[in-house]
């Protein structure tokens, strides 16, 4: 394969170079800059959704108490075995005893009542009810030390190494319990599947909703976000005296998604500045930049052995584009990866080696190259014209 780097980036680069202009102007902010809350939170992540390219972090891997940013794994679960048939929105949920005594942020229900699973999971959503999130656990699972079983299980399949759940609700443990353990990297990757679910961020996105016929109000935890954060629309608040203040927040403007991250905030201000200085780094300093277009030809051949060309050009086999910053767009190298010699015939659009996209050591892209015509096998007149004009060259 001849592997070597683009020294001469024009044919991607000439019209992203007129984007670089179009990076905003105010706000900008540094990577150093970004840092400027981290002694108010314990961590803290940026992530790009579409790509799940972490753009930013600060003690990702650093055990911390999610709170209730547990109820996150409840209603990936629940959203699960939705999809799979096993359980339904409209199944009724009847109170256990147990339900109804769990304390905290809750929508007080009463042992004996029975709502329908919709319902409940809008009080978790919103409004991080407690009962409604242990009512919803026995509905799937019988009891909820199943469903905690359920959702290490779970944890485990999605990559989440450090994390262990204890509870359903993420209130702090009683007499010989345990607290819930994980990290802001563990949530990020339970955030990213969760938002393969579109109804979770109905839920997460609705600031004022009620109960019980209307007659309980439901407010979302990160209502002033929501209402505040122009694109906001997720995820999932957390709060307990240990776990400080967390929240992982999701929002979106023209097509573009952050995931943004803070765990352990001082208070609940401060925790809202971090998280909004976070995306504000996210969307005033990164752009997608459209580096080759599907069917586009690149500025490479393949060798052909025995054709009746020598070469065969080369076009992309999709379209790529990559979330990038200024700096980061001059720092991107591409390699071709291409075979030195191809033996004919060749077909159309047959693959012939990729373009491998790289940003300081890290691979972020990797796109086919097809070939834009076929490449017949020489025939015998045009070898033995060959053979003629070599002759009388050498004499």
């Amino acid at each position: 394969m001849l592997n070597f780097p683009i020294t001469n980036r024009l044919f991607v680069f000439c019209t992203s170079l007129l984007i670089i202009t179009l990076l905003p102007a105010k706000n900008v902010l540094s990577a150093k800059k970004v840092n400027h809350y981290r002694s108010q939170y314990k961590s803290a992540l940026l992530a790009d959704v579409e790509s799940g390219r972490i753009l930013f972090h600060d003690r990702m891997h650093q055990i911390i108490y999610p709170a209730s940013l547990v109820k996150m794994m409840v209603s990936l679960i629940v959203l699960e075995e939705i999809d799979a048939g096993r359980i339904s929105f409209q199944d009724s949920v009847k109170v256990s005893r147990w339900a109804s005594k769990i304390g905290g942020h809750q929508v007080y229900l009463k042992q004996g009542e029975i709502f329908q699973l919709r319902e409940l999971m809008k009080a978790i959503v919103i409004s991080s009810a407690n009962d409604a999130s242990v009512a919803v656990a026995e509905h799937v699972s019988g009891r909820d030390k199943q469903f905690i079983k359920k959702m290490n299980k779970r944890a485990v399949e999605l990559g989440m190494k450090k994390t262990r759940f204890f509870s359903v609700h993420g209130l702090p443990p009683g007499r010989g319990q345990k607290l819930d353990e994980s990290t802001a990297f563990d949530m990020y990757l339970l955030a990213m599947e969760l938002l393969k679910h579109p109804q979770y961020l109905r839920w997460s996105s609705t600031r004022l909703d009620s109960f019980r016929n209307g007659t309980f109000q439901l407010l979302n935890t990160n209502h002033r976000l929501i209402r505040n954060y122009r694109g906001m629309d997720g995820m999932k608040t957390g709060y307990h005296r240990r776990a400080g203040f967390n929240l992982v927040s999701t929002a979106e403007r023209e097509g573009q998604r952050f995931i943004s991250i803070i765990i352990g905030a001082k208070n609940s201000r401060l925790r809202s500045k971090s998280v909004t200085h976070l995306l504000d780094y996210g969307f005033n300093n990164f752009l997608k930049f459209e580096l080759s277009k599907k069917e586009d030809t690149v500025p490479y051949f393949a060798d052909v052995e025995g054709g009746e060309a020598e070469k065969v050009s080369l076009k992309s086999a999709e379209t790529v584009r990559i979330l990038l910053n200024a700096e980061e767009l001059k720092r991107l190298e591409i390699w071709p990866q291409i075979p030195s010699k191809t033996r004919a015939p060749v077909a159309a659009e047959q693959q012939l080696g990729t373009l491998e996209y790289w940003l300081d050591g890290k691979m972020l892209k990797k796109v086919a190259l097809h070939t834009e015509y076929a490449v017949p096998e020489q025939s015998i007149l045009s070898k033995l014209t060959g053979m003629l004009t070599n002759l009388s060259e050498a004499n």
